[in-house]
């Protein structure tokens, strides 16, 4: 199998919408670190049990929450804890305007899932400018996610010797909202180059492998940023995004 690292098609842009302010130096809160932190955000899936009445061509980015869409909620959050936001998004893919920067990168390999998005956001990051210490990984699907949450994990990262943060909410692991070190990107590569695309083995196979790779962070840790655990809630169907609105939906086990 070629294990040829992906071109990408990258754009970078700032779209913000209408009548907002966008962020202020005062809203990203006491952490000097911020330029270090980089995020990045799965936009790409095809969201194929949403089905099409529900889901534009913009996919989950362009759904919307209290008239925000998806995309603007997860972006402005995540820029409140990091320097450069990253969305992965397929070819051709149109994204919704969004209230701060964002550099768009396209899935090399559309299709392949979350953990090549991953990839393609990595290699993206690490080949411009500094690297980052710290990545934040989230699908643009976690309109509720708490810039409270976001700083637990990284900072977590940052304490600990360990190169994969991941909250256990449900007894899942929420592998879509964890916080890794790029040097991850080399197991990455291998997991996908032998052929395997899922998240949760390659979260196995660190834990096996290498058990000081993984930190875990725990429901009631979680519960102390955002007590009802609403970052965690992910919309895969229509009763998800019914249920969403209503905020009444656990974590999805993926």
């Amino acid at each position: 199998m070629n294990t040829k690292r992906p071109q990408h098609s990258v754009q970078r842009v700032a779209r913000p919408l209408a009548n907002s302010p966008g962020l202020r130096h005062s809203d990203r809160g006491p952490h000097t670190e911020c330029a270090d932190y980089t995020a990045i955000v799965l936009a790409g899936g095809a969201a194929r049990r949403l089905g099409a009445g529900l889901v534009g061509a913009e996919g989950k980015a362009g759904l919307l929450l209290s008239g925000r869409t998806f995309l603007d909620a997860v972006t402005t959050t995540l820029a409140t804890n990091v320097g450069r936001v990253i969305v992965v998004a397929a070819p051709g893919q149109p994204l919704p305007p969004v209230a701060v920067p964002i550099e768009i990168v396209r899935d090399s390999t559309p299709g392949a899932g979350p953990l090549a998005a991953i990839r393609d956001g990595l290699v993206h990051a690490l080949a411009a400018g500094r690297p980052p210490q710290a990545v934040l990984v989230a699908s643009c699907d976690v309109p509720l996610l708490a810039p409270a949450v976001v700083q637990l994990l990284l900072d977590r990262l940052a304490a600990s010797s360990a190169r994969w943060v991941v909250p256990v909410v449900h007894g899942h692991p929420q592998v879509l909202v964890s916080a890794m070190s790029p040097d991850l990107l080399g197991p990455i590569e291998r997991h996908l180059a032998a052929g395997r695309r899922d998240l949760r083995g390659l979260l196995d196979d660190r834990r096996q492998a290498e058990p000081e790779d993984v930190a875990v962070v725990t429901e009631a840790e979680v519960a102390a940023a955002d007590p009802d655990c609403l970052s965690f809630m992910d919309v895969d169907t229509p009763a998800d995004l019914e249920a969403v609105h209503h905020r009444r939906i656990p974590p999805s086990p993926e």
